[in-house]
């Protein structure tokens, strides 16, 4: 199989794996899951494990160093860390071969895993596995592709490899337009809280509808989806026989529109976040010492977005760099940093 074929035949396999969607699931019962979710998860794993093994052969008989296998396998438990390193390997056909060695393992035992679910188990227990196998699948097969690109001279920009780190991000940038559509500093008065919820329920909407949702750590999606719910039951209650809609429900469902809002950002404890966020505001810092221009500056803080609601506020203005600023950063620094003990 050439490398034409083979990018064809993966091309085909990331077609399959976008068509296989799970948040259709997370509202219907446990047997509409088994009875249509999981055939397609199966049908995409045998086509995935074929695939992977195909390329596994083809790229290791072409390897010029030895895999870095052993190496890659000693950073930690984590399948896409494990991913990520093994993209920095020097030799790309190595590279190429070691992922689809590695992928097709962490496959099989997610699939083991779905195969023993327990008899107990509920809608949001299926689609934590199947979801991790559709991200899973998507992240091993797209930075294959990426370093066949890149062994065979082509181009990379359309890829849709991305590392965690990419991923982490978008999801706070995505959460925090979130928080700001929802104008949490401003609580709605009773005469507004219709018109405020279901603000809140068109943003749920939008936020399920994009891409990355399907990257959202399960627990998360299940809190907004939740969330949801409520406020959609809120928004269909009859008023007409007491001529409004019941206030103090709505002040109740509000209080849960701010902590799911306020839960979501707890993204930025993700390691990968801290380790960007130290390295980009100590960026930001250096400019800001040295009155670099604005330019520089603004560049410095979108790195940021989401890191911070008043840095966001920072991001969203049109003026220069402030005292304000250049006193908040130090403090954002601080508490960032992660303790050396």
């Amino acid at each position: 199989m050439d490398a034409a074929t083979t990018l064809r035949r993966i091309e085909t396999l990331l077609d399959h794996v976008r068509a296989v969607d799970t948040r259709r699931y997370e509202t219907r019962a446990t047997d509409s899951i088994l009875r249509e979710h999981i055939p397609e998860i199966e049908k995409l794993l045998a086509s995935t494990f074929a695939t992977l093994a195909a390329i596994a052969e083809r790229y290791t008989a072409s390897a010029a160093q030895p895999s870095t296998l052993d190496d890659a396998l000693t950073l930690d438990g984590d399948f896409a860390a494990h991913v990520d390193a093994l993209m920095q390997a020097e030799d790309a056909a190595s590279r190429v071969a070691d992922i689809a060695v590695v992928a097709r393992m962490e496959l099989a035992h997610r699939h083991l895993r779905l195969q023993q679910m327990p008899l107990g188990a509920d809608s949001w227990d299926y689609i934590a596995v199947t979801s991790s196998i559709r991200r899973r699948v998507l992240k091993s097969v797209t930075a294959i592709q990426t370093a066949i690109r890149r062994h065979e001279g082509l181009n990379d920009e359309d890829s849709w490899f991305r590392s965690e780190l990419d991923h982490s991000l978008e999801v706070r940038r995505v959460y925090a337009a979130f928080r700001r559509r929802l104008q949490l500093d401003r609580p709605p008065s009773r005469a507004e809280m219709y018109t405020r919820l279901r603000l809140v329920g068109t943003s749920i909407a939008i936020l399920v509808g994009k891409d990355i949702y399907e990257h959202l750590r399960v627990t998360d999606r299940q809190m907004i989806r939740a969330l949801q719910a409520k406020v959609i039951n809120w928004l269909r209650k009859d008023p007409t026989t007491s001529g409004r809609f019941p206030a103090r429900a709505g002040e109740h469902i509000w209080q849960d529109v701010a902590a799911c809002a306020d839960l979501l950002m707890q993204v930025n404890h993700r390691t990968e976040l801290r380790d960007h966020d130290v390295a980009a505001l100590e960026a930001l810092a250096d400019a800001l010492r040295r009155n670099a221009p604005p330019a520089e500056c603004r560049v410095r803080l979108a790195a940021l977005e989401g890191a911070d609601e008043k840095l966001d506020q920072f991001i969203r203005s049109s003026d220069e760099p402030t005292d304000a600023l250049t006193k908040l950063v130090p403090r954002l620094l601080a508490g960032t940093r992660r303790p050396t003990w």
